[in-house]
Formats: C-alpha cells, sequence, structure tokens
C-alpha cells in the first residue's frame, strides 16, 4: 500500500483516530473535526494495484512509479513472472489507457514507452497468458499516440510500434492467438503508412524507421517512395539505412541514383551501403554513370563496356536503351546491335516499335533479328547481383 504522511499530526494512544480517505485524514478529538491534505506518494516500491486508479486518474506520479517499475539493469536476467502479477500488469495498462488523454505530452509519450516495456517483460519464457488482455488497450495507446497533435509523442509511438512488429509473448499460443496477434499488428499499418505524409519531417524519418522492421514487404515497401522525399534529407538518409539490408524492397540501382543527392551527407552513405552489398568500388563509380544527371556522361558509359568481364553489358545496355535522352538511347541501339543475343533482339524490337523518337525507331528497326518478339522484359537494373564479378 501507498506511504501516507500528515504534517503535524501525531496519534497517541486513543486521543484521537485517523482514517485515510482519498488523500484527506479527518481528526476527531475534543476540539472537534479537523481536516488535513496528505501527500501520497509514490516510487518503484508502491504495489501495482495501488497504482491502477492513480493512473485513471491521470495522475503523473502514479506514471513516473509505473516507469520506474520497468527500468531493468542491462545485466539483471529476466524474472519469470506469477500469473497474479501478469494480471497486475494488465490492469496497469488499462488504467494507462484510461488515464492517457489527461497526461501532459511528456507524461504521453512517456506511457508509450512504458507500454513498450511491459509487452517486453512478457516475451520471458513461460510467461503469464493474460497477455492477450493487453492487445486492446495497446492498440488504442499506440493509435492515440499516432494521431497526437504533439510531434514527440507521435515519434515515441512510432518507435513502440517498430519493436511490436515482431513481438511475440513468451507463453505458447494457441493458433487463435496467433491470428489475432496477426490482426493485431495489422491495424497499425494503416496509420503508420499515414504517418509518411507528417507535416514533420522527424516524424515521417520515424514513420520510415518504424516501416523498416515491419516483416511483411508489401507494408514496408510504402516507405521507399520516400526515397525522393524533396523537403528531408534526412528522410531520404533514413530510407536508405533502414532498408540497407533488405535487398527485395531498396535495389542496388535506387541506391546508386542516391550518388548524386543534392544533399552532400547523402553519397557517403549511399556508398557504403553498396559496398556492404559486395560492390567494388569500380562498379560503384561505374553504376552511378548510368544515373549521372547529364546525357553525355551517361552515353560515356557505353564504350566503357564493351571490354568488361566483370558485369553483364547486356543489363547495362538495355538500361541504357531506356534513358530519357534520345541520343543516349541512340548510341545504346549500336551498342545492343554489335552484341545480338535474343534477349537483345527482343529490346530491339521493341524500340522499333514504341520508342517516342522516329530517328530510334529507325535505327532499332535496321537490326531486328528474324522471330524476334516485340516486347522484352525489363531487365534487371545496372544495381542489381549481375553487377558482382563473374567467375574465371
Amino acid at each position: 500500500m501507498p506511504a501516507h504522511r500528515s504534517t503535524g499530526l501525531w496519534i497517541v494512544g486513543f486521543v484521537g483516530v485517523a482514517a485515510v480517505a482519498g488523500g484527506l485524514v479527518f481528526v476527531a478529538g475534543s476540539k472537534g473535526t479537523r481536516l488535513s491534505k496528505v501527500e501520497i506518494t509514490f516510487d518503484e516500491t508502491t504495489p501495482l494495484s495501488a497504482l491502477t486508479q492513480p493512473l485513471r486518474e491521470s495522475d503523473a506520479r502514479a506514471l513516473t512509479a509505473l516507469f520506474q517499475k520497468t527500468i531493468t539493469k542491462p545485466d539483471a536476467k529476466p524474472t519469470l513472472m506469477t500469473d497474479a502479477e501478469g494480471a497486475e500488469w494488465v490492469e496497469a495498462i488499462k488504467a494507462l489507457r484510461t488515464g492517457f488523454p489527461k497526461f501532459g505530452s511528456y507524461g504521453r509519450a512517456s506511457a508509450l514507452t512504458t507500454l513498450g516495456r511491459v509487452f517486453q517483460r512478457f516475451v520471458v519464457e513461460d510467461s503469464p497468458s493474460c497477455w492477450s488482455a493487453m492487445l486492446a488497450p495497446a492498440h488504442d495507446l499506440l493509435n492515440s499516440g499516432l494521431a497526437d497533435e504533439n510531434l514527440d509523442v507521435r515519434v515515441t509511438s512510432l518507435m513502440e510500434i517498430g519493436k511490436l512488429w515482431s513481438w511475440v509473448p513468451g507463453s505458447k499460443m494457441l493458433p487463435v492467438e496467433e491470428y489475432n496477434v496477426s490482426i493485431w499488428k495489422d491495424g497499425f499499418s494503416g496509420p503508420v503508412v499515414r504517418r509518411l505524409a507528417d507535416r514533420e519531417p522527424k516524424a515521417r524519418g520515424a514513420a520510415v524507421a518504424c516501416l523498416g522492421y515491419n516483416p511483411v514487404t508489401a507494408v514496408a515497401t510504402e516507405a521507399i517512395a520516400y526515397l525522393d522525399d524533396p523537403a528531408s534529407s534526412d528522410v531520404r538518409k533514413q530510407v536508405m539505412v533502414s532498408f540497407a539490408s533488405r535487398r527485395s524492397i531498396l535495389s542496388e540501382d535506387a541506391i546508386l541514383k542516391m550518388m548524386y543527392d543534392k544533399d552532400p551527407s547523402i553519397p557517403p552513405v549511399a556508398e557504403l551501403i553498396l559496398k556492404t552489398r559486395g560492390l567494388t568500388q569500380e562498379q560503384i563509380s561505374l553504376g552511378s554513370m548510368i544515373f549521372h544527371p547529364k546525357p553525355e556522361i551517361r552515353a560515356s558509359l557505353i564504350p566503357l563496356l564493351k571490354e568488361r568481364s566483370d558485369v553483364d553489358p547486356t543489363t547495362w545496355l538495355i538500361q541504357l536503351s531506356r534513358d530519357t535522352d534520345e541520343s543516349v538511347r541512340m548510341s545504346a541501339v549500336d551498342a545492343l546491335a554489335a552484341r545480338q543475343s535474343p534477349e537483345i533482339g527482343k529490346r530491339l524490337a521493341e524500340m522499333a516499335t514504341t520508342d517516342k523518337s522516329a530517328e530510334v525507331r529507325r535505327a532499332a528497326s535496321k537490326h531486328i533479328l528474324p522471330g524476334s518478339e516485340k516486347t522484352a522484359a525489363l531487365p534487371p537494373l545496372p544495381g542489381s547481383p549481375s553487377l558482382n564479378p563473374k567467375a574465371n
């Protein structure tokens, strides 16, 4: 029970009787009844059961005590909760949901951090099965945080959701519980994706980072569009960092384009990621040329490909044949015609019928092989694994 303290009040023997109610002490004595305010204190030793009602009433002191209870020492071994302790934590989270709207902005952010820490308590093996009762209040708390008017609260909510994408309880789940957890997590996807359009760059970056932890490719891919965020280099950088290891979502060609970002801090990050993926410095330099802003630089890459054995020239030439500049496409036609293969024949046939330049169409039509199909599949872009050196 919470410790109670009354200033200037001493009760000895049967002189007076004190009753604590709502923080007030009523003292009956020979001079009548007088009212004294008691300052209730909360700390990490306060039982969880004593915090629930104050949390419902948005008592910041109770929230501080609850937060302190979630702090664990770095070297501390995880301890198994009893069913009774688990039930108390669940009730605390339900109380936190009730009191959440009336906390200050700092309190709301702290409440969301506390929520995330409580979930981590339930990952210990053989943890109480009452964890499922936290899903609904947690959903309300985190979605409220995503829509909060305060930037730090929105960012905190995104950070905590990012940690929960891979969360599973320590207790064995029934099939229906696995389904419910999956649906619960999916319920955050839409609100998080909408935060990509947040007016504040810090929140957009946090949304990108959050989606970077989402294991569902279709959901996580939504963040890739912000590789072109026009207002914030931090957001563009966050996309690269968050998806650096997810090759199926962030391709090498997309990273190579960032070598010419207007913010000078972006190209070194892009180069580091490409090297981490196994590209050599020379391959990065060549690959960067294909996305150079100047068409003459892009065209100058074509003759450099003739004698290359460490890259697949066909892949690169087909990419250059789709360049926005007519002169680059014309140079690519001649280079493709000199190599000839079924794949190249398909691309030349496609150019002969669909290129927007009449001159390019005429040049391509001269090199069409008999039986070439009218369309060619889009090949891997120059940043693909085909950039890797070939075995001798």
